[in-house]
């Protein structure tokens, strides 16, 4: 397992990506940091990198970080 943290540039790619991570099954936990523009999840690292990989090319995503559980 792997901790990530998406930091986007705006609201609404906040929003798209952590609608994204809710629809996802493999995702252990979600946390949504308003105030800093940020998601933290935990998730498996093939299927966690597919995830990413899709809330990129949603536009948005100005930071990714990964760190192992």
């Amino acid at each position: 397992m792997r901790v990530y943290v998406l930091t986007f540039d705006s609201r609404p790619s906040l929003t798209r990506a952590f609608d994204a991570l809710l629809s996802s099954p493999d995702v252990a936990s979600c946390m949504i940091e308003a105030d800093r523009v940020r998601i933290r999840f935990i998730a498996p690292p093939d299927c966690a990198e597919k995830i990413v990989e899709r809330v990129y090319l949603d536009g948005g995503l100005v930071w990714c970080s990964r760190h192992a559980v």
